[in-house]
């Protein structure tokens, strides 16, 4: 998790419109979900003195720890998934009722982008094992070999995925929003180059990592939405 850019980037976005429009960031997203007359709730970040933002992400499992089964998925998460090195960063999470809800930001095209870095035997089985689950869950047509690989750019939606699924395992209701932000990284010196310009070309790039990871957007329904903001409206 880098430090957060001042003016542009999706951790700088994503931080506005729920800042400042949050209203219409709520509204948004509850189109792509479909869902009417309910309420979002944020959860709150915890705060890190040693970062220039002053707040950090929740990582992993952190944001069940007042869940009262929580011994149990932690339990069961230090199985499915490596406990050494990074883990999963949320830029956001929020719940509806009893569901939860993690958030993914993106404002240019290799934020996407990112491979399996595990280096221990022991991580790398791991890792392997959730993404064969994962690929069942999903029918993927691909391999969790072809996963964990270097060449495989998919990685981090494969492990988003994976994330579902354990929650899946030990009860709880879990969903991935991914929250593209349109003509949201006019980083200096770049002259709005790394800018996404509209919703297509997002889905373009979407597109490409459902099939480097053998995934169909169908098979995704209902677990993976995608909400489409455009930073100069």
């Amino acid at each position: 998790m880098g430090e957060m850019a001042l003016g542009y980037g999706s951790e700088y976005q994503l931080l506005r419109f729920l800042g400042h429009h949050r209203n219409f960031l709520d509204n948004e997203i509850l189109k792509s979900l479909n869902k009417k007359d309910v309420r979002l709730e944020w959860l709150d970040y915890p705060a890190d003195k040693t970062r220039f933002s002053l707040d950090k992400e929740l990582k992993g499992i952190e944001c069940f720890k007042k869940e009262p089964n929580y011994d149990f998925i932690k339990s069961e998460w230090e199985k499915f998934w490596p406990q050494k090195g990074n883990t999963q960063n949320w830029d956001g999470i929020f719940k509806i009722n009893n569901e939860w809800y993690f958030v993914e930001a993106k404002a240019h095209a290799d934020e996407v982008n990112s491979s399996c870095g595990a280096s221990s035997s022991d991580s790398i089985a791991k890792i392997t094992n959730a993404f064969t689950q994962t690929i069942k869950k999903f029918n993927a047509q691909s391999t969790a070999e072809s996963w964990v690989s270097k060449d495989d750019k998919a990685y981090q939606l494969a492990n988003r995925l994976s994330f579902i699924v354990f929650c899946e395992k030990v009860g709880i209701k879990a969903r991935l929003v991914y929250i593209n932000f349109i003509n949201g990284y006019d980083k200096p010196g770049t002259h709005g180059k790394m800018s996404i310009p509209d919703e297509n070309k997002w889905k373009e790039i979407w597109e490409q990592e459902y099939k480097m990871l053998g995934l169909s957007e169908e098979s995704l329904k209902g677990v993976l939405f995608h909400v489409y903001i455009d930073c100069e409206k």
